[in-house]
């Protein structure tokens, strides 16, 4: 999953990868400067790190037992998504949501940067 994960991370406008923190795929969108994160991957270990759009989702999926908490990212809805619990389908929506919530935290002028480009 995590070769699918990463081509529908990378297909999304303005959306790209670093490697980081000992072989994690950060999955950004915005510019060198001006990003913001919307999703971490280690490859192999089965998890994926996203952004919930709200509080109330991210419980929800704490609650069925699809994701749970974060160990560093405590505040802003951050989640783990457990990859063997979730379908392709439901996992690249989570990846979508938590990709259209950072979208729109970006500055005005890299957004239309963006979608001009």
């Amino acid at each position: 999953m995590d070769i699918h994960i990463t081509t529908e991370a990378l297909a999304l406008p303005g959306a790209y990868m670093t490697e980081q923190w000992g072989g994690a795929h950060v999955f950004k969108v915005g510019t060198q400067t001006k990003f913001k994160m919307f999703a971490i991957l280690r490859p192999g270990a089965n998890r994926l790190t996203v952004k919930a759009p709200d509080a109330e989702i991210r419980a929800m999926l704490f609650e069925v037992g699809v994701a749970e908490a974060h160990s560093h990212l405590k505040r802003g809805n951050w989640m783990v998504l457990l990859l063997d619990r979730l379908d392709q389908d439901d996992v690249i929506e989570r990846m979508e949501a938590s990709y259209n919530t950072v979208f729109t935290a970006l500055p005005k002028s890299v957004r239309e940067g963006l979608a001009s480009g």
